[in-house]
């Protein structure tokens, strides 16, 4: 079974190499008498197409993009394959897999797979897709603001809805949909699934926690509107306990981890990314031992030591490549959409914003626990008391200061795109307007990037629109935000 995810998964570098096939040509007969027609194609096989890229676009170029805004790597200063992106100099042609992925690939398939699934009375499929839509929907309006929602599969010319008031609201009516649907996706009789599913290989009961902790999710983008609704999720519980990851992957060509198999493997260099001294400086300072399950000793230190380098820094003599840390990527790493510790996060923040510090500690606690162990290490002393990481329940500054950093640490690796719409919605951690260099850089904090296009202090809020959509989409936007301009959910 195992080995019918993996020849899916092959497909993932054309993805993201520019030469993907879109839903509509692929069942276009027409075009090519080869593929099956809409009426012939099965929800089985349309489910692996969504699912390998949303994997792509997720695990490459969304981590990516979160990985070097969050700090945690930066470019090698000798190269310029990202540092366009480092300093913050994205444009409507950055990279256009960002927007054309989901909206071509992902999404279409994602909505054959609703229609003929329901249209079967498969409901499992139908769950799965409903969630995957949501969560493809969440990325996509937290990145860019309003989007194309309502009208986005309509083909041409459809128009940008609202994201507060038209997309997040149709999000969680998806997400209430497929969790009022948990008792027919769960029936006996259904289309079988296993292999079609990479997240949970068909089981319900996890995917209905993965739409609940969804919702609370996208609920604490506004948690002052929604405290009753969110108190109400939290006394009845039953959210995310396995991480949903993407991870049958091998370290083959074409069938490893999308940001190994672009960066290591398929480029030119394989000394791009590199340790970034924001992060490694706060786990050098704590005595964090996932510093060698995020960054590689350099060769200049007979590979006994770590070094990283300032964010942003063109130096390339002081950090040379053999001077400084490459990043750790693995072949076979999973592509998260959401994890059990991010869960335990998300809990503790909710208690915390509700004032009840027990419940905080304890789910911050079982937060960093998840984190650690999903490196093999132990954090019982860290969050012990007096431990470098315990919980300070001063205030509630101080509470979401732990949580919201700790969060930052563990999404290395992983969810880096996601703490990058935390560093947004929270401002922890906090935009420095120093580098790291500097006698008052304060360690945890981001730093200032002396090559940064944006002025000190300033700070990607959002993607830019994709320049095939303003090229081609009538009801586009004829104002385009910059990149700096907040989102609605966005701490001002």
């Amino acid at each position: 079974m195992k080995r019918l995810k993996k020849i899916y998964i092959g497909v993932l570098s054309t993805l993201l190499f520019g030469t993907f096939v879109s839903c509509e040509n692929y069942l276009n007969i027409n075009e090519n008498p080869n593929y099956p027609g809409e009426s012939q194609v099965t929800v089985s096989a349309l489910l692996p197409s969504a699912f390998t890229g949303s994997a792509g676009v997720m695990g490459y170029l969304y981590q990516l993009y979160g990985s070097m805004w969050a700090q945690h790597y930066t470019q090698n200063p000798s190269s310029s394959q990202y540092i366009t992106l480092v300093n913050y100099a994205m444009t409507s042609s950055s990279d256009l897999r960002l927007w054309r992925i989901p909206y071509a690939d992902v999404l279409p398939d994602l909505d054959l797979v609703i229609q003929k699934s329901e249209a079967e009375g498969a409901w499992n499929y139908w769950v799965v897709g409903k969630v995957m839509t949501a969560f493809t929907y969440h990325v996509l309006t937290d990145a860019y603001g309003d989007i194309p929602f309502t009208e986005a599969l309509k083909g041409k010319n459809c128009k940008y809805d609202d994201s507060k008031t038209v997309v997040y609201p149709g999000i969680i009516q998806m997400l209430n949909d497929a969790i009022d649907k948990a008792d027919d996706a769960s029936a006996k009789g259904l289309l079988a699934m296993s292999v079609e599913d990479y997240i949970y290989d068909g089981d319900m009961t996890k995917w209905i926690r993965f739409a609940k902790t969804l919702k609370l999710k996208l609920l604490m983008r506004d948690f002052e509107a929604n405290k009753t609704e969110i108190q109400t999720m939290l006394a009845a519980g039953d959210f995310l306990k396995d991480d949903a990851t993407v991870h049958c992957f091998e370290d083959v060509v074409n069938k490893s981890n999308p940001f190994y198999e672009n960066d290591r493997r398929q480029l030119n260099t394989t000394n791009n990314v590199r340790a970034c001294t924001t992060l490694y400086q706060y786990l050098n300072e704590n005595d964090d031992p996932r510093i060698k399950d995020f960054y590689e000793t350099t060769a200049g230190s007979d590979y006994s030591a770590y070094k990283a380098i300032p964010y942003g820094s063109r130096d390339s003599k002081l950090y040379s490549i053999r001077e400084t840390s490459r990043a750790v990527i693995g072949a076979l790493d999973p592509v998260y959409y959401m994890s059990a510790a991010e869960t335990e996060y998300l809990l503790s923040e909710c208690y915390a914003r509700l004032g009840d510090k027990g419940n905080a500690k304890t789910h911050y606690e079982n937060a960093v626990n998840l984190s650690f162990e999903r490196w093999s290490h132990d954090a019982t002393d860290f969050i012990a008391d007096g431990g470098k990481y315990a919980f300070d329940d001063t205030s509630e500054n101080t509470m979401l200061k732990c949580i919201l950093t700790q969060k930052w640490v563990a999404s290395t690796r992983c969810q880096a795109w996601d703490t990058w719409f935390d560093i947004n919605r929270t401002r922890i951690p906090a935009l420095g307007n120093v580098e790291t260099t500097n006698d008052n850089y304060a360690t945890g904090e981001l730093a200032y990037n002396p090559n940064s296009s944006l002025a000190k202090g300033a700070f990607p809020s959002r993607f830019i629109y994709s320049k095939e959509s303003l090229d081609y989409n009538t009801s586009a936007p004829t104002v385009i935000p910059g990149i700096t301009e907040p989102l609605w959910w966005h701490k001002k």
